[in-house]
């Protein structure tokens, strides 16, 4: 009998798992996105392959160049142990075309342009920090009213360069939305930039088998942000509510049904709170001016003290499901979303309520002398709490304009504005008053106020009419507040907490004419400064 080679040795041969590294491309196409109010985005690859066991470096060819390197590449594989990620640059020289270098020139110009505007806007706030300095520490021992003109020089000039740093800002809007349009055009041309990166994983796999990855990383140039369509029914009461998401990117890459969420989180860099330090108390000697802490509270002049102090001082029946942790709220739209990269917003349409509404016209003739604002009083029912919301406005149907709205908290009760009212005239007239001092023997100086604000209902219906002022609240007992004998007494004091604030209400027949006088005296003593200040 023959003997026979046994074939079985050889076939273990082949029975043995490999456990050689090997080298493997994977192919991910983008599967979800996470964008975050505050500006970036988490996005995330799917994509499967076969392995055979042991160690292996896998490569994911040809994301953003725009990723985020703090935040890094992240990969996970069920039963796959990954023992790294790291990035790997690919570049290409960048080649414009003609119509992309003509488009570099005129971005460029627009950079540069919106750079010197802001030059602008900086080089006044330090006028302004100044000037606000000198009001604060000036020697304050001289002639009261010496001293008065002075404030008063520094309050005009303070409200000078406020409205020229007003007339800034509304150039810069349009600066800037010059240079976002030139980027989108040229984003939507193609960036012209070869330049990618590639993540490099390690792995090591204990079977053969099929693998599925799942691989993140975060990109800027990604933001969204809330869009409220709102009409007000002045014959239902009624303010219709609809909420839409905006959503744009630059990344670099287009995102193609992607299941696409939106978050108010903000990632930030900043995760903790500052740390308390001591504070040591030493005697010094007094300083021989008046109250020298106590006038870097002053404000020269009352406009000018608002307008310094100003610059000191978030449906699953619709288009969105939404969720809730503890600390921030998120929406997925609940269809397969396409955002392209060139910048263009894309929106998306989340939720939709109908709310009853109080209807009041309301003025502040002492800040805006003109012009009264329809708001819609309302209890927030079946919306999600929202911050940053742009609300475009109408009424009855018609356009009335585009604006901020305040915070939306639900189930709080909340003053809607839904824009200028044209039908309700706002005047103002100045009454001579008595300034001075008075007494005899103690001498007292005197500021009166004597104001009368007229306002006429030129609509075909009634209006609700609100008007808000202030009366001086006195912090010291030698400071003496006390209204005419011919003023309006007010609806409201104290309004919302705020002491001094005060709101005169009425009902206006259609053509009814109203006036309201607010007088009051301020009475302290001679040879003091009167001091103003917001707390």
């Amino acid at each position: 009998m023959k003997p026979q080679l046994s074939v079985l040795p050889f076939l273990a041969i082949f029975a043995v798992p490999a456990a050689e590294a090997d080298d493997f491309t994977l192919t991910a196409p983008i599967e979800a996105v996470t964008v975050y109010q505050t500006g970036g985005a988490v996005v995330r690859r799917g994509g499967e392959l076969t392995l055979p066991p042991g160690e292996h470096t896998i490569t994911l060819m040809g994301l953003t160049s725009r990723l985020d390197e703090n935040y890094g590449i992240h990969a996970f594989a069920d039963g796959i142990e990954v023992g790294g990620v790291r990035n790997k640059l690919s570049f290409m020289p960048r080649n414009y075309t003609g119509a992309q270098a003509a488009l570099v020139e005129r971005l460029k110009a627009a950079r540069a342009e919106l750079n010197a505007t802001d030059n602008k806007i900086k080089a006044i706030d330090m006028r302004l920090a100044y000037l606000n300095g000198i009001g604060g520490n000036n020697n304050a021992s001289g002639d009261p009213k010496s001293w008065q003109a002075a404030l008063e020089f520094i309050g005009d000039t303070g409200a000078k360069l406020m409205s020229d740093k007003e007339a800034l800002n509304i150039t810069r809007i349009d600066q800037a939305e010059l240079v976002q349009a030139l980027e989108r055009e040229f984003n939507a041309l193609g960036s012209g930039n070869d330049q990618s990166y590639d993540a490099v994983i390690t792995v090591n796999v204990p079977k053969s088998g099929d693998y599925t990855f799942d691989v993140s990383y975060l990109v800027g140039n990604a933001r969204w942000g809330i869009t409220t369509e709102a009409d007000l029914d002045s014959e239902a009461k009624q303010a219709g509510i609809t909420l839409k998401a905006d959503v744009m990117q630059s990344s670099g890459e287009a995102w193609d049904d992607v299941t696409l969420s939106l978050s108010t989180a903000r990632p930030s860099w900043t995760i903790a709170a500052p740390e308390m330090v001591p504070e040591f108390l030493r005697p010094r000697e007094r300083e021989e001016y008046y109250a020298a802490d106590q006038m870097e509270m002053a404000a020269p002049a009352p406009a000018a003290a608002r307008q310094l102090n100003d610059m000191k001082m978030e449906s699953a029946r619709y288009g969105a499901s939404q969720s809730a942790t503890t600390y921030d709220m998120e929406f997925t739209i609940n269809t397969l979303a396409d955002v392209p990269t060139s910048g263009t917003p894309q929106q998306f349409k989340m939720d939709e309520v109908s709310l009853n509404a109080d209807i009041i016209t309301r003025v502040t003739p002492r800040f805006d002398a003109r012009h009264a604002y329809v708001y819609a009083d309302v209890t927030l029912e079946g919306l999600p709490r929202l911050d940053n919301v742009t609300a475009r406005l109408s009424r009855d149907g018609f356009y009335a304009g585009k604006g901020s709205w305040p915070q939306l908290v639900p189930g709080e009760e909340t003053s809607l504005p839904f824009g200028a009212d044209s039908g309700i005239k706002v005047e103002t007239i100045t009454v001579p008053s008595h300034d001075g001092d008075t007494g005899f023997i103690s001498k007292k100086n005197v500021v009166e106020k004597k104001v009368i604000y007229r306002i006429t209902n030129q609509r075909k219906k009634a209006a609700i009419v609100e008007v808000t002022d202030r009366m001086p609240v006195s912090a010291h007992e030698d400071v003496k507040v006390e209204l005419l004998q011919g003023a309006t007494p007010a609806s409201i004091t104290d309004k919302d907490g705020k002491a001094g604030v005060i709101v005169w209400q009425k009902e206006l027949k259609p053509g009814e004419v109203w006036e309201i006088q607010h007088e009051y005296r301020i009475t302290y003593p001679s040879g003091k400064i009167l001091n103003r200040s917001s707390s």
